[in-house]
């Protein structure tokens, strides 16, 4: 009797290239959204003033783009995933460019943290970005010496 998994890596895949679309298509959508948004905030010392707005939407904005860019960086990750091209250098490079992105996004938190109101929501963010570039460089170097091996593997008679 043959077992039919419900769940399988190809329908996670799927679901990892939808998620990604739609996070994609979020960023963007907050590009034009992005200034309005910050001028409605209330709380003490951020009123939605022209200060409060231009401090806080630099680093914002870096973010967004660094974001942007890693989302299409992850699709193209997942399309070679999807067609089981896994162990190959240029995913390497992919995760590499992932991890700088975050590492981009944690400063821009940072800096974000010294010159904008809301201090605890900048440390916060770029404590993540940071925890998740340092997670995608343990990730591309197994990916990377998973390469290796396969590649010693397929040159071996």
């Amino acid at each position: 009797m043959v077992k039919h998994r419900f769940w399988d890596s190809r329908k996670s895949i799927l679901l990892s290239i939808i998620v990604t679309w739609t996070a994609l298509v979020l960023a963007v959508a907050m590009i034009p959204a992005l200034i309005p948004l910050l001028r409605s905030i209330r709380f003490p010392g951020a009123n939605g003033t022209d200060r409060f707005v231009l401090l806080t939407a630099y680093p914002l904005f870096i973010c967004l783009g660094c974001g942007i860019a890693t989302l299409i960086i992850l699709l193209g990750l997942l399309s070679d995933i999807r067609k089981g091209e896994i162990f190959t250098l240029n995913n390497v490079r992919r995760l590499r460019l992932i991890s700088y992105f975050g590492f981009a996004i944690m400063v821009a938190c940072i800096i974000g943290a010294f010159i904008a109101i809301p201090f605890p929501l900048f440390i916060f963010l770029a404590m993540v970005a940071g925890f998740l570039a340092l997670l995608m460089r343990v990730v591309k170097n197994v990916i990377d010496s998973a390469r290796l091996l396969k590649e010693d593997a397929d040159f071996t008679i």
